[in-house]
């Protein structure tokens, strides 16, 4: 389930940075941008408890969870980070999230502080039956992640949820006020640079080049 979720946002993400770059000072402008933002993937260790309804998502206290150490689930920057806290979706249509929706962090003094957060700029959930008497619930969040120092990180998360029933019955429930109540099995997140963040260092990089030639010539 792991490896089939980090295929999915991988290709997700690929999609949205496939954007033509002009130069070769642009790659690596690239390459700077990925080592100071905060780029890669983690997921949760242990489980959590949510509740859902048509159209809100909201987690049950302690709002907090801890990162995965596991090198195959955790890479890049955020495998400095063994700890967050989480908001909630307060509205789907339209996105209304309480924002930072994470803030990551390394012990309680670090977990919102404000440093290291990801924003919810637009979220989405599916239902499906995966038996007769269970659905599986994919919750999907896209937004922007901000180190402590301010780089911007384009992300992509999914929680996993599961619940007995089927959902006709969960949508009836919603029409009485009655929210889905289930644990979350995962929580995972992807990231890849902000293309426009990119397509800026390049352009500055190319001003750089041609002020030395300018230089040079006189």
């Amino acid at each position: 389930m792991i490896n089939f979720k980090s295929r999915l946002l991988n290709a997700t993400l690929a999609v949205t940075a496939a954007i033509p770059l002009a130069t070769a000072g642009l790659f690596t402008s690239a390459g700077s941008a990925q080592a100071a933002a905060l780029v890669g993937e983690f997921s949760l260790t242990g489980d959590g408890s949510a509740s859902l309804l048509e159209n809100s998502f909201t987690f049950s206290n302690p709002k907090t969870f801890t990162i995965s150490s596991d090198p195959d689930l955790t890479t890049g920057t955020f495998t400095g980070f063994t700890k967050g806290s989480i908001g909630n979706i307060l509205s789907f249509a339209p996105t209304i999230a309480t924002n930072p929706f994470l803030d990551l962090g390394t012990d309680a003094a670090t977990i919102g502080d404000g440093f290291n957060t990801f924003a919810v700029s637009s979220a989405s959930y599916t239902l499906t039956q995966a038996a007769a008497n269970l659905v599986s619930i994919n919750v999907i969040t896209d937004g922007f992640f901000k180190s402590a120092l301010g780089e911007i990180s384009q992300g992509q998360g999914i929680f996993t949820l599961q619940t007995t029933g089927t959902i006709a019955t969960i949508k009836d429930n919603w029409k009485k006020g009655t929210a889905v109540k289930a644990t979350y099995s995962s929580l995972y997140f992807a990231t890849v640079p902000e293309p426009t963040t990119l397509i800026g260092l390049g352009l500055v990089g190319a001003g750089m080049v041609m002020s030395r030639r300018r230089k040079s010539f006189v």
